[in-house]
This record gives structure tokens, sequence and C-alpha cells, in this order.
């Protein structure tokens, strides 16, 4: 019998990653309406916002729309690599939003084990709904920019291209790493929490659920994931439903 040449796997299945161009026209909507509102009710922009855009003007002067260009410029750049047809699968787009929705849920269910509902955590924007819709919704883009698409994929980079580990190895390394550092830039001297161990063991297990979610998934439906969270918990708040 002829022996098989396939290979075996070391990373998800490639048909399971959302398609950049996919993702981008799930993301697009949200990241306009995340603009208009910051720009329209000036507040505290998302720290990793800030981040972006600081790194940006290393290399010259920008505006504030910098960032949200930079997410359409890196996947519309990861969907030419892709070499993939400059088609949008509207039923995946669509379907992406459930998606985004139902993943969510396991995060709103350990904020509730944390016992940190009705907390800084539940309320980390003390404005009105919209501005916590707005800033919640910019957080779930930009901090899985920040913290899966670039961190957790240069580790892997290195680890995997460079120093010549095994690609499930590099992505546990990523996993742990991008999650220590996601829960770090919450607090001072970076954010400006104080620190508190619950709240950065809360938040260090839901960026590596997060991470989970863009390593099978993709970094639209992880963006959404953590979006979609923000929303639910700035609704249940306006509620009081956790009181």
């Amino acid at each position: 019998m002829a022996r098989s040449s396939k290979k075996k796997p070391t990373a998800p299945d490639r048909g399971l990653l959302a398609r950049p161009l996919d993702a981008l026209a799930f993301l697009l909507p949200l990241i306009i309406f995340y603009e208009v509102v910051s720009l329209t009710r000036p507040h505290d922009r998302v720290i990793a916002f800030e981040l972006l855009r600081w790194f940006i003007e290393l290399f010259g002067h920008v505006g504030m729309l910098a960032p949200g260009l930079g997410v359409v410029a890196i996947l519309v750049a990861t969907h030419i690599v892709s070499g993939a047809p400059w088609s949008i699968q509207w039923k995946r787009v669509a379907l992406m939003y459930a998606e985004s929705a139902v993943l969510a849920l396991p995060l709103v269910l350990l904020l509730r084990y944390f016992a940190l509902a009705g907390t800084a955590e539940a309320t980390p924007w003390r404005s009105d709904l919209l501005d916590a819709v707005a800033t919640g919704i910019g957080a779930g883009i930009y901090e899985e920019l920040v913290f899966r698409l670039i961190i957790m994929s240069v580790i892997i980079m290195i680890g995997v291209d460079l120093l010549r580990r095994k690609v499930t190895n590099m992505a546990i390394v990523g996993v742990v790493l991008s999650s220590l550092a996601f829960a770090a830039h919450h607090h001072q001297p970076i954010g400006g929490e104080p620190f508190d161990l619950t709240t950065f063991l809360f938040r260090t297990v839901a960026g590596a659920y997060l991470a989970g979610v863009f390593w099978y998934r993709g970094y639209g439906p992880a963006a959404g994931c953590h979006a979609a969270y923000n929303v639910i918990i700035a609704f249940l708040d306006a509620g009081s439903i956790w009181r």
C-alpha cells in the first residue's frame, strides 16, 4: 500500500478560520460606529487604540483614524497573501454576528464565577450606555488586534521560523504571554486601574479564552466575541441586572 503523503496537522484546519475579507466586512460597521461615537462624543479612548496610534506615529504624524485604517490595511494585506478570491461570503459574515454573541456567553459566566459582576470590571466605563457600548466595541477590535493578531502571531512566528520550535508549543506560549500582557495593560502604569489580583486573574483567563477563539476561528470572531461580551455587560449593568 502506498504511504500517504498527508502531513500530520500542527495547526487548526485553515477552513475553520474566518477569511480576512469576510472578517473585514464583519468588523467595518463596528469600526465606523466606534469612530463616529468617539469623534462626536469625546471620552477616554481604548488603551490599545492609543498604543496603536503611538506606534504608528513613530513613522510620522497620523490622525485619530489611523488605528481603524490600520485594521483595514492589515486584513486587506492578509487577504492578498492568502491568495483567496476577492469575494465576500455574506452568509458567513452574518453568521459571525450570531457566533460572536454565543462565544461571549462563557465570558459572562466567567465574570460571575470570579464574583466581579457589578464591580469596576463589570462597568469599566462610568458613562452613559452609548459611550459604554462604543468603548466596549472599540476594546474588542483594538485589544484583539494588539494582543492576539499582533503579539500572539509574532511570538508564534519567532518561535517557529527562527527558533524552529513546534507550532503547537509556540501557540501555547503565545496564549500565555499574550493573556498576561492583556490583563496587565489595564492596570497602572499603562492603564488607569490600580492592581487587583482577582480582576487580573479574570482578565488573564478571559484573554486565554479569546486567544483560543483567535487560534481556531481567526481575528474577526475573536474581536466580535470580545466586543459582544463588553456590549452584553454594558446592557446588563445599565439595567441593574447584576444587582
